[in-house]
């Protein structure tokens, strides 16, 4: 097969994810409740202005199983790679996960929304529009096993894990949140999806054995994308040859036809955020949310992959004279003949990454509040486990601010911090989660008795979160039984 035109198929969706950057929200933002956006990590949180306008908003998260510290070891004063002696296998074993090393990628902006405050003061209702990009991969762990086992007799490798997806579609939220009674609210966004470029690889099997024999390769899988190149003409590598794989061709458009197929019904989606808020006494409250319940259906440019098949390797001939290429070339030949691989234009369905929330606040003060919150979030293989402990501050009706600290699970503590910033009725925040708190210098060494030096590394970081945003408020302080700290209407004695 062609790699250079098969790279084609990856392309468009790898610079869509470099040029366009998303996010997940910090989960500092979950008790920053003088924000409206708060609402958009639990529905059930119903903003405390009466109404509001969403200016433009950037959120973006990056994250992955492994921190410098880990692919990077340090001994004394030297730093040591994967492909060195002094590298520990069995300490970055611990790092990543059993199975799979997730690296992800996401990011968001918000264009336009409002939001307002039903007449009897019980209904909340908003609505907003924002662009997605997200990107996911997965690598095997038992790659690393190889850079540190070789290939020795007997052993089995499972690289089925090993995945790639990427995505970006245009998201339309229209949530709805209900006081009940004096303790419980719930709320509820749907979120109608427009699908705009997809690619997504399903890996069924793809495992190695090997022995002093043979080696044994065990493949099957479909690759999928949604992306605006002509349709490719019908190939199997059981019938055709490689000089014959159909080239690939981006399609002949301009902007407006770019427009009208990012804004094109044919990949239709939909989610779904729950929550629920109960309100114990005056000073304690428990919340949770189960948000991006769903999927998109890709049915437009339609282009992937099939491939499936069994190799038995039971060596080359090869001149140990000639350059050791000539025998990876040999190896892959072999390989490429013995599965099959064919063109194929099915529909396909990617799902969004649900993820729940749990948490509980303490108010210790009119001015002051104590949250704890626990966030799992879920992709096909994987999963991730985050805890955030929070003070939220607000002294003055025109200023909030919060400080909190963050845990992963298999990973680090990080402090998070954001602040609120309110200009009569002009809104301003910026928060993160993930602040390095440790950095490090890495002295790469080039082979002369210097050697490069690069400061201010944060050697411990494996996630990086902000959002920040603008927007216009009507009724700041809230409504009449619901007061805002310098109202003087409060229950507090």
């Amino acid at each position: 097969m062609k790699l250079k035109s098969i790279s084609y198929l990856f392309f468009p969706v790898l610079l869509g994810i470099a040029v366009n950057t998303q996010a997940q929200d910090p989960m500092l933002f979950y008790y920053m409740e003088t924000i409206p956006q708060s609402n958009r990590v639990n529905p059930a949180l119903q903003p405390r202005a009466n109404a509001f306008l969403m200016g433009p908003a950037i959120r973006f998260n990056l994250n992955s199983d492994f921190a410098v510290k880990d692919i990077l070891q340090k001994n004394g004063n030297q730093w040591y790679s994967p492909i060195e002696k002094g590298f520990d296998f069995d300490k970055f074993r611990k790092a990543v996960g059993k199975k799979s090393t997730m690296l992800n990628a996401s990011a968001e902006v918000d264009f336009w929304g409002f939001g307002f405050r039903t007449a009897k003061g019980k209904g909340y209702f908003t609505f907003e529009l924002s662009e997605h990009v997200v990107a996911q991969t997965a690598l095997p762990t038992d790659f690393f096993n190889i850079v540190n086992e070789g290939f020795p007799d007997g052993a089995t490798y499972d690289f089925s894990p090993m995945r790639m997806k990427g995505m970006s579609y245009l998201q339309i939220l229209i949530g709805y949140s209900r006081v009940i009674n004096d303790k419980l609210t719930i709320g509820v966004n749907l979120k109608p999806i427009l699908g705009q470029v997809a690619f997504t690889t399903d890996i069924k099997k793809f495992t190695l054995n090997t022995s002093v024999k043979e080696w044994n390769v065990d493949v099957e899988g479909d690759v999928y994308s949604s992306i605006p190149i002509e349709p490719l003409s019908e190939y199997s590598s059981k019938n055709n040859s490689d000089e014959d794989f159909p080239e690939i061709k981006k399609q002949n458009l301009d902007a407006g036809d770019y427009v009208k197929k990012y804004l094109s019904l044919k990949n239709p989606g939909i989610a779904i955020d729950l929550g629920a808020n109960y309100k114990i006494n005056e000073r304690w409250e428990v919340s949770a949310a189960l948000n991006n319940l769903g999927f998109i259906h890709w049915g437009q440019d339609l282009n992937g992959l099939t491939f499936n098949g069994n190799y038995v390797f039971n060596g080359i001939n090869h001149d140990v004279t000639d350059d050791d290429t000539d025998a990876i070339e040999a190896l892959g030949d072999s390989l490429k003949n013995a599965i099959d691989y064919r063109t194929h234009h099915k529909k396909f369905n990617t799902t969004l990454a649900p993820v729940l929330y749990v948490g509980g606040t303490y108010r210790i003060t009119e001015a002051i509040s104590v949250g704890l919150l626990s966030r799992s979030t879920f992709w096909k293989k994987g999963y991730r486990q985050s805890f955030n402990l929070s003070m939220n501050l607000q002294p003055y009706s025109f200023v909030a601010f919060t400080i909190g600290v963050n845990q992963q699970i298999k990973g680090n503590t990080y402090l998070g911090a954001g602040f609120c910033l309110n200009a009569g009725p002009f809104q301003f925040y910026l928060v993160s989660d993930y602040i390095p708190i440790r950095y490090s210098t890495i002295r790469i060494d080039n082979g002369n008795e210097m050697g490069n030096e690069i400061p201010f590394i944060p050697e411990r970081q494996k996630e990086v979160v902000i959002r920040t945003g603008f927007n216009i408020l009507f009724g700041q302080h809230g409504y009449q039984n619901r007061p805002m700290l310098d109202k003087g209407r409060s229950s507090w004695n």
